[in-house]
C-alpha cells in the first residue's frame, strides 16, 4: 500500500490552488483530470478515514 496519495510538488501545487495562490493552471488541471479519471480514489480516501477512525477511538 502507498503512504501517500499526492506526490510532494503535486500537494504543494494544490495547497497554493486553494488559497489562490498564482500557480500553473496546466500543472493543476493535470492533477484535477487525473483525480476524475481516478474513480475508486475518493472511495478509498473515505475509507481510510473510516478505519483510521475506528482504530484511534
Amino acid at each position: 500500500m502507498r503512504s501517500y496519495v499526492f506526490t510532494d510538488r503535486e500537494r504543494n501545487i494544490l495547497k497554493k490552488f486553494l488559497i489562490n495562490t498564482e500557480v500553473g493552471k496546466t500543472e493543476v488541471s493535470k492533477i484535477i483530470q487525473h483525480i476524475k479519471k481516478n474513480k475508486n480514489l475518493f472511495e478509498d480516501i473515505f475509507l481510510y478515514l473510516q478505519v483510521r477512525k475506528t482504530i484511534t477511538t
